[in-house]
């Protein structure tokens, strides 16, 4: 009887304590099999960015919230590419024509892939537009980012100032 009441109040504590454990340690070890916006097939691999902070969003042509993250990416991007940050943005239209014409009006300055099949965000469980994550300098996802506002500009920022001032591992 008490092993009964034990085992039901601490399996849920013990699942949450494993997927925090398994989201603190998970490592971006993905390749992604991604063509540009041009039709020209390429590979991302994590292995490319070692030692990099990174930044993977997955936006589409017709999410409003994307349209006004891709100039704060831009100011990211340019702050602190110097310091070993990168910017990687996934665009899952299943035509490449919405995406072009979407930065048309809004320009990147970042890596751009391009994934109509959505593989890619099979695979990083992508659950909303945009969605991005934050990978540390040893491949580890550090931070999920779901959505984006004005409001979340500083909180991402604050993720991605810590994660490019830790100390680099030798």
């Amino acid at each position: 009887m008490i092993k009964t009441v034990v085992h039901k109040l601490l399996t849920p504590f013990l699942g949450i304590l494993f997927v925090l454990l398994l989201a603190m340690t998970t490592q971006a070890s993905e390749t992604f099999k991604l063509t540009d916006l041009a039709g020209t097939n390429r590979d991302i691999n994590f292995q490319d960015y070692a030692g990099k902070v990174i930044l993977i969003d997955f936006w589409a042509s017709w999410c409003g919230p994307c349209r006004l993250s891709f100039p704060w990416m831009n100011d990211m991007q340019a702050k602190y590419a110097d310091q070993g940050f990168e910017i990687i943005a996934i665009n899952l239209d299943s035509e490449a024509r919405a995406a072009q014409e979407f930065l048309a009006e809004v320009p990147a300055n970042f890596t751009l892939g391009f994934d109509p099949q959505g593989i890619s965000a099979e695979q990083m469980q992508v659950e909303a537009m945009p969605m991005s994550y934050l990978i540390d300098r040893e491949g580890k996802i550090r931070y999920r980012l779901m959505g984006f506002n004005t409001d979340k500009k500083a909180e991402h920022e604050l993720h991605i100032k810590h994660l490019v001032n830790e100390p680099r591992i030798q």
